[in-house]
């Protein structure tokens, strides 16, 4: 029972260092193109792309070698952990939610189909470019 309790920690722990990198990572990237004047809207959809793509990359790849090494540690640190605090969905979806109040809505339909379309299409190209 205690092993376990233990081993649950270290799962936590393991997803907690990751979620603060990612954070951090997102942060830095945030204000890195806020500075070149973007908006709010389109560097949320930059950073969600980039975390799409990298989970493809990682995915694709992990299933290459995953008769090898892989470790489920490793993916509950970088999937869970990390890119998952990179993307930012609940900024996404609390900008759907500002546009919505709004009476904006074509405004809102049009981010939620650009971002969910151009996150998959970031998770398929990352995951064919891992594969060559």
């Amino acid at each position: 029972m205690i092993l376990g309790l233990l081993e649950s920690l270290q799962d936590v722990l393991l997803i907690g260092f990751g979620a603060v990198i990612g954070v951090n990572i997102r942060l830095l990237i945030y204000n890195k193109l806020e500075k070149i004047n973007l908006s709010k809207n389109f560097i949320i959809l930059l950073i969600n792309i980039f975390s799409s793509f990298c989970l493809g990359f990682y995915s694709s790849y992990v299933s290459r070698i995953g008769s090898l090494s892989y470790s489920y540690k490793f993916g509950l640190f970088f999937s869970i952990g990390l890119l998952g605090s990179l993307s930012t969905f609940s900024t996404f979806i609390y900008d759907l939610y500002d546009l919505i109040l709004q009476l904006k809505f074509y405004k809102a339909f049009e981010l939620c189909i650009i971002s969910l379309t151009l996150g998959i299409v970031a998770s398929a190209f990352g995951f064919s470019v891992a594969r060559q």
